[in-house]
């Protein structure tokens, strides 16, 4: 490595010394190379040290430490792209000169590829675009932690709420994972940001009885309400419920999305539907099974035929439960203080779930949610007689006998009272509790 001023002619003739310092290198290949440096001597050394280290790591095969990493993500595209041509650094390096819309672009084309639905690329594209355009990212070297979370603070501020805020968070986090799977970027920046808190109002839920109440109200009155009969809406209800299906789930829900055979029945969630994105078959109880097939029976559909046909992807559904809880006289809001809609039959199959005996995991699988806190946490509420049936598993100790015999094991106590101390033996005690010599036994267990 040669560190030298270059010499050239004026317009005089004078043989005059250029202002930059130059470098004069070999590199893997023993190829020589010249380039510019610094006017500033110190930092024209200091980018020949890294040059030097880079070819060395270069011949040895060795991975490139976090400060040369660092280093090669600030340096000039026109510098990065002479060492990507001579072999020096990586071209998947060179990714990163390229500007963050070619990045999103690029990712867009993936999300595409693994069959992501519409509007959750068109959701994670506009969001992309809003925050390297407030933030003023134009390469991955711009973005840092601190911008993005002053970012999801403004639209906090801004009444944005905590959940779409977060939902900000999750396509900016998932995209430079990406990116940094892709060896476009060395590490994730913000791998380590955490969400906001959630500030969603907590959905009421329905115990089974209740449950049971508006479904049987429902479908035996049979009220018309906007074209939608009360049995119509008895079965779009029962399918919430043990289900767990959202209403746009339901709605798009088709009858070739159903299988109806009793020993592997199921409703099929298409990815383009489902919240996550994710295509789920959530298995559905005989009951269910044959109040479906009834309704087939009777609406005689073609497969690929709405399952509710009569009702619009618009519907306000919360206005119809609520016409339905008022018809079946059940209360609005539930022993917790939270109002029951529509949303709330999830909620309620959730705790159906996880007031029973099935595991955790299970119940999780179930509800399709990613972290069990938002299962069991946000979802899953108890029952009022849930505590009365948890103990009820608790161990049984068989036919324990109180006998005078533990008169002999007691020890005498000392107890102060009034300053004063006296003995006192626990005699006087046990032949209180145990007056009657004849104590009757505890337990269940027949005597012998």
């Amino acid at each position: 490595m040669r560190l030298y001023k270059a010499t050239y002619r004026d317009r005089d003739g004078k043989q005059r010394k250029t202002a930059k310092w130059y470098l004069d290198f070999s590199d893997h290949n023993k190829l020589r190379h010249k380039i510019p440096a610094f006017v500033d001597k110190r930092l024209s050394e200091g980018l020949g040290r890294n040059i030097e280290a880079l070819v060395n790591c270069r011949i040895a095969g060795l991975d490139l430490d976090v400060k040369l990493n660092q280093w090669i993500e600030a340096l000039p595209d026109s510098l990065l792209k002479k060492f990507v041509s001579w072999g020096i650094i990586d071209g998947q390096r060179a990714e990163i000169t390229k500007p963050l819309t070619e990045h999103i672009r690029d990712y867009v084309k993936i999300l595409e590829a693994k069959g992501n639905s519409k509007g959750y690329i068109r959701h994670t594209q506009n969001r992309l675009k809003n925050i390297i355009d407030d933030c003023r990212f134009y390469y991955f070297r711009d973005i840092t932690k601190s911008a993005v979370e002053i970012y999801i603070g403004k639209l906090i501020k801004d009444d944005v709420s905590s959940t779409t805020a977060g939902h900000y968070l999750d396509s900016i986090k998932t995209f430079l994972n990406w990116a940094e799977q892709d060896q476009r970027i060395i590490r994730n920046p913000i791998a380590k940001l955490g969400k906001p808190d959630r500030d969603s109002v907590p959905k009421g839920v329905l115990n089974p009885e209740q449950f049971v109440k508006l479904i049987k109200t429902t479908f035996e009155k049979n009220v018309l309400i906007d074209k939608n009969t009360g049995q119509e809406r008895a079965i779009l209800y029962i399918v919430a419920g043990t289900t767990g299906l959202r209403k746009k789930e339901l709605l798009s829900l088709a009858w070739d999305d159903i299988n109806l055979s009793m020993d592997n029945a199921y409703v099929r969630v298409k990815a383009s539907a489902a919240k996550n994105d994710k295509e789920a078959k959530q298995p559905i109880p005989p009951f269910v099974v044959s109040l479906l097939t009834a309704f087939k029976a009777a609406t005689k559909p073609k497969l690929p035929d709405r399952v509710f046909v009569s009702f619009s992807q618009s519907i306000n559904t919360a206005e119809l439960i609520r016409a339905d809880l008022a018809a079946a006289e059940i209360n609005l809001i539930d022993k917790d203080g939270n109002e029951i809609c529509f949303h709330s039959l999830r909620n309620s199959y959730i705790s159906f779930l996880a007031n029973s005996n099935t595991p955790p995991k299970v119940v999780q699988k179930l509800a399709r949610h990613s972290d069990p806190r938002l299962t069991f946490n946000t979802y899953a509420r108890t029952f009022e007689d849930a505590e009365q049936k948890a103990i009820s598993f608790l161990p049984n100790f068989g036919n324990l006998v109180l006998s005078t015999s533990l008169d002999k094991m007691c020890r005498k106590q000392e107890i102060l009272v009034d300053n004063h101390r006296h003995k006192k033996g626990q005699d006087t005690l046990i032949t209180a509790i145990l007056a009657d010599k004849q104590a009757p036994r505890v337990g269940l267990e027949p005597t012998t």
